[in-house]
């Protein structure tokens, strides 16, 4: 992706998170709140991003069988 379209898609992030919880965050500084919706927007635009990852950890046998003993 390039910087153009990420910083795009950062920045449409952050006007729909700060339109969803404007009314939310009124005891906040101006520059908490700035802070706070930059986090918001790049964890936003990296689950838009990155493919799904399963962290699930299979069951493993051996890890089984050593705990019977």
């Amino acid at each position: 992706m390039s910087d153009r379209r990420k910083a795009e898609a950062i920045e449409a992030a952050r006007r729909e998170i700060a339109r969803r919880i404007a009314r939310f965050c009124t005891s906040l500084s101006p520059q908490e709140f700035e802070r706070l919706l930059d986090r918001m927007a790049h964890i936003q635009w990296k689950y838009d991003v990155l493919p799904h990852i399963d962290f699930a950890i299979e069951e493993d046998d051996d890890g089984e069988r050593f705990l019977k003993t």
